[in-house]
């Protein structure tokens, strides 16, 4: 604009005093060196010369920093999700949060607050968000021979109806994989996004199968499949016979695409790693901590007040690929809407809910992972090494007494 504004400069005045003959041909090749229509270039040149641009009046702001005020109270009880997210979510935790007397937002406020989008969410939230990634360790091995006979499924089961499930370990080894150490069995439905976690000591097979008929006990539906990956500790006769005697489908995806189970492999971030960490826990007590946390505050707060987005359809245009996702819904408010679940299941879970106070869930659960980063700290009691060092032998010399 400054090199324009330039060349205005320099043939105004030849402008005005040449014939007109001569001003179509300035005006032709003003058009062509800044590309400016005709007409535009007519005014410019016919006006009184003002090189000095005019300063564009910005819309006024609508929302006030007592809106973005209230609006980072909300969003940091949620666990700081997007905007997309957080935007479906605001006019019921806002009644919630009421209910239960942890925030009164202002009635003018909650009013601007339910009709903010959510672009401007996170455009008000943008100097509040810290973004940190971590590398993910994996410890799966290889499963046996029976592999064969688990089909690998590529095209997905009916999304539609809660119950098929993929499922994964997380292990909690730090920095080594080495020795015993807990991992955690994260468990989600492909339909509703709900989430069931439990922890457990080493990876073993029994423990393993423990594990999963405890979280199926906890599930609002009946498991209908399993889909893990290929590791040893799902792939075995236990697991097996297990899904084959309560009729459950057992399938597996193919080794070395870990798209197969996308939807598991996001839960381990945002489930597991986000809340728990990296650091290694490798006592029984820190597994008993850690289901303490999944059975109790956890399992809440994730599936009653955590939004989930699914993929409703995606489309490559080009060398871009465009998705579409559908309203954001809890996984709790996705079981309610789903036509497959009994009506006094949803009584109960509606019951359940109208107990739930978001704020005290969060509390709760930071104070559980204080305790457990202060378990894992105390140190531990190691035998003491005994060190043995050779001595030198000194020879002994008898002296016979001459007589």
């Amino acid at each position: 604009m400054s090199a324009r504004r330039e060349y205005l400069a320099a043939i105004y005045r030849p402008y005005r005093h040449a014939t007109k003959r001569e001003k179509g041909r300035m005006r032709k090749e003003f058009c062509r060196a800044t590309g400016y229509h005709p007409k535009y270039a007519i005014r410019l040149l016919n006006a009184p010369l003002s090189l000095t641009p005019v300063p564009r009046r910005g819309r006024g702001c609508t929302y006030t920093h007592a809106d973005t005020y209230w609006l980072k109270k909300i969003w940091a009880i949620l666990d700081y999700p997007c905007g997309q997210r957080l935007q479906p979510m605001v006019p019921e935790m806002i009644a919630v949060l009421a209910r239960f007397r942890e925030i009164v937002v202002p009635s003018g406020v909650a009013d601007r607050l339910r009709e903010m989008s959510a672009s401007t969410i996170d455009r008000k939230l943008a100097r509040c968000r810290h973004e940190a990634g971590r590398r993910l360790r994996g410890t799966t091995k290889p499963g046996s021979l029976l592999k064969k006979q688990i089909p690998i499924v590529l095209s997905r089961w009916d999304e539609t109806r809660p119950g098929y499930t993929e499922l994964d370990l997380v292990a909690h080894c730090g920095n080594t994989a080495a020795g015993d150490f807990a991992s955690t069995l994260n468990v989600t439905d492909l339909a509703t996004g709900w989430s069931e976690e439990d922890a457990i000591l080493g990876k073993a097979q029994q423990r393993v199968l423990g594990a999963l008929q405890g979280i199926q006990g906890r599930l609002p539906f009946p498991l209908l499949g399993l889909d893990p990956d290929n590791g040893s500790e799902f792939i075995n006769w236990q697991l097996f016979r297990y899904c084959l005697e309560h009729k459950i489908e057992f399938t597996r995806g193919r080794p070395s695409h870990g798209n197969d189970n996308a939807h598991i492999e996001q839960k381990n971030w945002t489930h597991v790693r986000k809340v728990v960490g990296y650091q290694r826990l490798e006592t029984q007590g820190a597994a008993d901590h850690l289901n303490a946390l999944y059975r109790g505050p956890l399992r809440a707060y994730l599936n009653c007040f955590q939004p989930v987005m699914k993929l409703v359809e995606k489309v490559r245009i080009g060398g871009h690929v465009r998705r579409r996702y559908d309203v954001p819904k809890t996984p709790y408010q996705r079981v309610l809407d789903s036509p497959h679940i009994p009506d006094a299941t949803k009584k109960n879970l509606h019951a359940w809910y109208a107990t739930l106070n978001p704020a005290a869930l969060k509390r709760d659960i930071e104070r559980r992972l204080t305790q457990l980063r202060h378990l894992e700290r105390v140190p531990k009691l190691t035998p003491t090494t005994v060190t043995f060092q050779m001595t030198k032998r000194i020879p002994v010399r008898l002296h016979s007494q001459m007589s």
